[in-house]
């Protein structure tokens, strides 16, 4: 997924569509078993959908969220949970 991040060549963007599309359906899994599971919760795709910017990566290795990255990841995290609000 990581190779050739800028490039926008057809077979590097079907690669990274391949990879979105595999998490979505992950995510669909993941919401239809949690309803199996009374203390199972599900974020309802809120980190999935948020709008990450490039600030919220690390530069140390182009993969892991930066400071600022884990801070939001909190965030969205804690306000889909069960005890936000």
């Amino acid at each position: 997924m990581l190779a050739n991040p800028g490039s926008t060549a057809p077979a590097d963007e079907a690669r990274r569509q391949r990879v979105r599309q595999r998490e979505i359906e992950y995510n669909a899994v993941l919401a239809e078993v949690c309803t199996l599971y009374v203390q199972c919760r599900f974020d309802g795709n809120a980190v999935f959908n948020y709008p990450f910017q490039p600030m919220h990566v690390s530069t140390r290795d182009y993969f892991h969220p930066s400071l600022e990255g884990q801070r939001v990841l909190a965030e969205v995290s804690w306000n889909a949970g069960p005890f936000a609000g």
